[in-house]
């Protein structure tokens, strides 16, 4: 068993040298069910990037909260205990900013949905280059001006960017009245990918969440904003942060379920979910959230977002990414796990068997 503050996390910082030695989060996870082979890819940052922008010259440092930096992976043969992985790029990392300061991902980027395909994944990230981009509430800041990118890969070691239709090869374009289009997460309903996107404002008082669908994943067309069968709730009152769709393994569900991370008017988040039939028209699940922050004191005390659900025989893991400060570096944060039989969400417990 695991110290109570400790109970869920599953991987934190790295050792010194890694690509993830000062942080890491928003982990994406799959499970080969002929293999039994999990694979983790999550963000992280070095010290080197935090510090100066890059492990061997000073140039613009990422905005430090934005869940954003290079991708690394790591590998389990239970879900529960993760050894990382060495990758081919710097500090071993599997992904990482391009070299050509023309791409919109050539400062920093982040990981927020894989889909596994009969030739290996497509991985689904946001990124920002070294432009300036102005916000009323945080001034002019480098790299804040994120849209979404694709890449794929046959091990999920080597990625080979997928070049955009827009700017700098990104998806989207990004007009003046969005501050940011980011945090992509895809999915397929049989004839055509639907994209959900977060977007927000230079005034930073709402998430929004934008829907786009493609026959190509290339030509995104957009759908306009998220559609729910009700009024937002307490818990989402502020829009959503994050979210994944998965083909529903809830008993009795709607096709798709959504897992998502919601902001209340004071913009603290905790964990819901919706299904829905077409992936167009959601229906909010239960009363309330179905996972909240982790005890005083604990890693995870703070915040919790970025989820990965995973259905895995008669077992639900769900991964998550927590943290007990949000601009203080000196605070903990990870990745986490709780579980639950296949059935009510409600009932995931943090994982008590410790980090490995």
């Amino acid at each position: 068993m695991t110290d109570a503050q400790d109970r869920g996390l599953v991987l934190e910082a790295g050792p010194p040298g890694r690509c993830d030695d000062f942080r890491l989060g928003g982990a994406t996870v799959d499970h080969d069910p002929a293999t039994g082979q999990w694979r983790m890819w999550y963000y992280c940052r070095d010290r080197a990037m935090a510090e100066n922008g890059g492990a061997e010259s000073e140039g613009p440092v990422p905005p430090p909260t934005l869940g954003t930096g290079r991708v690394a992976l790591a590998l389990s043969g239970d879900g529960a205990h993760w050894q990382r992985f060495d990758g081919p790029l710097a500090g071993g990392a599997v992904f990482a900013p391009a070299s050509d300061p023309a791409r919109f991902d050539s400062l920093h980027l982040g990981i927020s949905d894989i889909t596994a395909t009969p030739n290996g994944w497509l991985m689904w990230y946001f990124a920002g280059d070294g432009a300036a981009r102005h916000s009323p509430v945080l001034g002019d800041v480098v790299g804040l001006g994120l849209r979404p990118g694709l890449a794929r890969s046959r091990d999920g070691i080597h990625w080979e960017r997928l070049p955009g239709p827009e700017a700098g090869g990104a998806l989207l374009p990004l007009p003046e009245a969005d501050l940011y289009r980011a945090w992509p997460n895809a999915f397929h309903d049989g004839q055509r990918w639907i994209m959900q996107i977060t977007q927000s404002t230079p005034e930073l008082s709402h998430y929004h969440t934008t829907v786009w669908q493609s026959r190509d994943a290339c030509d995104w067309q957009p759908c306009g904003p998220i559609s729910f069968a009700g009024p937002p709730r307490d818990y989402d009152i502020s829009g959503i942060v994050t979210r994944q769709v998965l083909a529903n393994p809830l008993p009795g569900g709607r096709r798709f379920l959504m897992v998502y991370t919601g902001a209340d008017a004071q913009k603290r988040r905790s964990i819901a979910a919706a299904d829905s039939e077409d992936g167009l028209l959601w229906h909010r699940l239960y009363d309330g959230p179905v996972f909240g922050v982790g005890a005083p004191g604990a890693w995870d005390s703070l915040g919790v977002a970025a989820t990965r659900l995973l259905a895995v025989g008669e077992q639900l893991y769900f991964y998550y990414y927590g943290f007990q400060t949000l601009g203080n570096d000196a605070g903990r944060r990870g990745i986490g796990l709780a579980t639950a039989p296949l059935g009510d969400l409600r009932a995931l417990v943090r994982w008590a068997g410790g980090n490995g």
